[in-house]
């Protein structure tokens, strides 16, 4: 099957980050483990409530960047970027799935790196994943509609009813009925610095791909699931060149 969209970290965890609202920009950067033999590093844009994020890849020597766009311009709708042909995908969100209820349960307090952290577990539809938060640093912004908004909303105010706020540090998907992460991403990088608006346009030369991708499909699918789908993206995307 035709492929032209690298997802990695670009659909598995942009619902994590509208913990709260900041005016100003915000460039971070996530090192991500478990994915391949070598960490991936991906690089998270803020503005004006739009979100960049871009995943340097390494395959069989080649590097690659797959890049994603979420713009308040375009609701329930992410750009994904292939740098290889010079293409984009429009990924539609059209969810009309029931909100779920999400388990939340404050582990403590932790130090993670530099910063000072509480460590909470959070579960909901089959799936868990540990999550690390600062308050020391704001949390990214990013655009919210339809249900995955509700989703998202109801997730922040159990977060804040437990006093829980800030920007995630780390993130730790662990594999369903064990204690074992799949996927790990480390915050390695933040800085509030004021950020190029071309940042968040589609690239001159860049055209529209007719590739298709049901973004619903990727919901359901548990943290080795995704993995395992996405590791098929990127070899698929390999043969084509």
């Amino acid at each position: 099957m035709k492929t032209s969209i690298l997802f990695l970290a670009n659909l598995l965890f942009l619902s994590f980050f509208a913990n709260s609202a900041f005016a100003g920009d915000i460039y971070a950067e996530y090192k991500m483990t478990g994915m391949g033999n070598k960490p991936i590093l991906t690089k998270m844009y803020s503005k004006n409530g739009d979100l960049r994020t871009e995943a340097n890849i390494d395959m069989g020597g080649q590097k690659m960047t797959t890049t994603s766009l979420m713009l308040k311009s375009k609701p329930n709708v992410t750009l994904v970027f292939n740098s290889l042909n010079k293409t984009y995908t429009e990924v539609k969100n059209t969810s009309n799935a029931t909100i779920k209820d999400f388990d939340i349960k404050v582990i403590g307090n932790e130090k993670v790196g530099n910063y000072n952290c509480t460590h909470v577990k959070m579960s909901s539809n089959g799936q868990s994943w540990d999550m690390w938060y600062t308050k020391d640093l704001p949390a990214i912004s990013f655009p919210m509609s339809g249900q995955d908004a509700a989703a998202t909303k109801k997730m922040i105010a159990q977060l804040k009813s437990k006093g829980i706020t800030g920007m995630p540090v780390k993130i730790a998907f662990i594999k369903p009925g064990t204690t074992t992460a799949t996927m790990t991403m480390l915050l390695s990088k933040f800085e509030q610095k004021t950020l190029d608006a071309s940042l968040f346009k589609i690239p001159a030369g860049y055209t529209k791909s007719s590739v298709n991708f049901d973004a619903e499909k990727m919901k359901t699918m548990t943290a080795e699931q995704k993995k395992e789908m996405i590791m098929k993206m990127m070899k698929e995307q390999m043969k084509q060149q």
